[in-house]
């Protein structure tokens, strides 16, 4: 790692970067959810949902992201943290650039929602020069709407990818703990009485 990469920087190069991103199934997913969802998104009031959602996502996923933190004990985490020798993020950065990818995914969809909210407004349908510009006018407003409703989605999304990279370290913690205890047994047994 160098230290005078910026924590954005860090963060991108553990959870993979754009081939991350564009590979994963829950971007996809997202895409596609938000296609289905089009009559949702394309009317006024959408971004109340993802108002009225997602700051109480980001208060849970940090009480979260702080419960992983906590798992296992020193011995664990000094197993599965530092840089590997190939300068790839070890298994305790990806766990935690994935928990990082979900909150901010929230957060992002929070100011997207705000930006639709606060930038609404009807266009008049009765004057000759909006009807020439309401075209255009409509299918950037959609486009913008599709994508702030699919970062919405993919947040939501992250939720679960987040949860399986939480699983993920416990079952790596489990398979830790039950090897010393299998050590700690055939110890136990060769010892003589």
């Amino acid at each position: 790692m160098n230290k005078k990469e910026n924590i954005f920087s860090r963060y991108w190069h553990a959870y993979g970067g754009f081939s991350a991103l564009m590979t994963s199934y829950y971007f996809w997913i997202s895409i596609l959810i938000s296609c289905l969802l089009y009559p949702f998104w394309s009317r006024e009031g959408w971004w109340d949902d993802v108002l009225g959602i997602m700051p109480d996502l980001v208060g849970f996923s940090l009480g979260g992201f702080a419960m992983w933190i906590a798992i296992g004990d020193d011995s664990f985490r000094q197993l599965i943290s530092g840089v590997n020798e190939d300068g790839t993020p070890s298994p305790y950065m990806e766990v935690n650039a994935s928990f990082v990818h979900f909150i901010l995914l929230q957060i992002l969809s929070i100011i997207l929602a705000l930006f639709a909210k606060a930038f609404y407004f009807p266009m008049p349908k009765n004057l000759f020069a909006v009807e020439i510009v309401d075209i255009w006018f409509d299918y950037i407003v959609m486009l913008g709407y599709f994508i702030s409703f699919t970062v919405f989605i993919y947040a939501l999304l992250s939720a679960l990818a987040a949860t399986m990279s939480i699983y993920r370290a416990a079952s790596w913690y489990d398979a830790f703990k039950g090897q010393g205890t299998k050590e700690k047994d055939k110890n136990d047994n060769n010892t003589i009485p």
